[in-house]
């Protein structure tokens, strides 16, 4: 799907990953704006900070950084509607799909306003316990509960729309949106999903069942996790990077977030080019 957004870039904010690698694309991506008469402000990607940033009057956030601090960057402006542009400072970059010496070349096309604007499904995640019900916030990428350090093997039921699914006994389960289809669920042995459709894929991570396998589930499904092992021996993980311990019978509820992260595109790569490029596929 295909954002439908005009309105002339005037101010941007330079999402930074906390590295000395940054500095010297920070000066690169400053002049390209300057070039263009856009105001800048910069902002390092720490936790304490950032999740109080205020975007309402921001039009661009640019990302220089990994995937991860795409991810931050996601749950934040998505929450103000403001669409992202990655430049990649990390190592394999599916999100920031700009490279660091493509920086004057490509930022010029999505500043003119000739860059293809998207959306991408996000997800709500909720915490269910003693019947009282905790929204944990919007994610781009996936929820995922697995084992602690001190357990061998957890025990949860997966539940599709108030039906139960499957009984897992293993290492955890994966949750993604289509664009989390490429991280952990990838690992995991789960499908490449199109990161512009909507649907969720499940993916049950070392199951001591040899027959659960993964399965790609309508994007207005609601899903559960009932956690059937013994307390703080399962832990939950959002989008790699907030995380909560959990206890016998909490359950783990995922719908579609009303909120959508907003990205351009690259403008001279397909996502199968990016695909073929990151997975050496030839």
């Amino acid at each position: 799907m295909r954002a439908d957004r005009r309105a002339p870039i005037e101010r941007a904010l330079l999402f930074l990953k906390d590295s000395p690698n940054v500095k010297e694309l920070v000066k690169d991506t400053e002049e390209v704006l300057k070039a263009f008469g856009i105001e800048s402000k910069k902002v390092i990607n720490r936790k304490n900070f950032t999740r109080k940033l205020n975007l309402r009057n921001y039009d661009l956030v640019i990302v220089l950084g990994g995937d991860g601090t795409f991810l931050s960057a996601a749950r934040l402006a998505s929450r103000f509607g403001v669409p992202l542009v990655g430049i990649n400072v990390g190592r394999f970059g599916f999100l920031t799909e700009i490279r660091r010496e493509e920086i004057k070349e490509v930022l010029p096309v999505v500043l003119s306003g000739e860059g293809k604007l998207k959306e991408r499904m996000m997800i709500d995640v909720y915490l269910k316990r003693k019947n009282k019900l905790t929204y944990l916030g919007n994610y781009l990428n996936d929820a995922v509960v697995s084992k602690t350090n001190i357990s061998r093997i957890i025990n949860l039921k997966v539940f599709a729309n108030g039906e139960e699914i499957v009984e897992v006994f293993g290492d955890g389960v994966i949750l993604s949106t289509p664009t989390g289809s490429t991280a952990y669920a990838l690992s995991a042995g789960g499908p490449i999903v199109y990161p512009y459709s909507e649907s969720f894929v499940f993916v049950p991570i070392c199951p001591h069942t040899l027959s659960n396998r993964p399965l790609v589930l309508p994007a207005d499904f609601t899903v559960k996790f009932k956690i059937l092992t013994k307390s703080e021996e399962a832990y939950l993980t959002l989008d790699g990077q907030v995380g909560k311990v959990l206890k016998n019978n909490d359950e783990v509820i995922v719908r579609k977030s009303k909120y959508k992260c907003l990205v351009y595109e690259h403008p001279k790569l397909s996502f199968f080019q990016i695909l073929r490029s990151k997975l050496r596929w030839g």
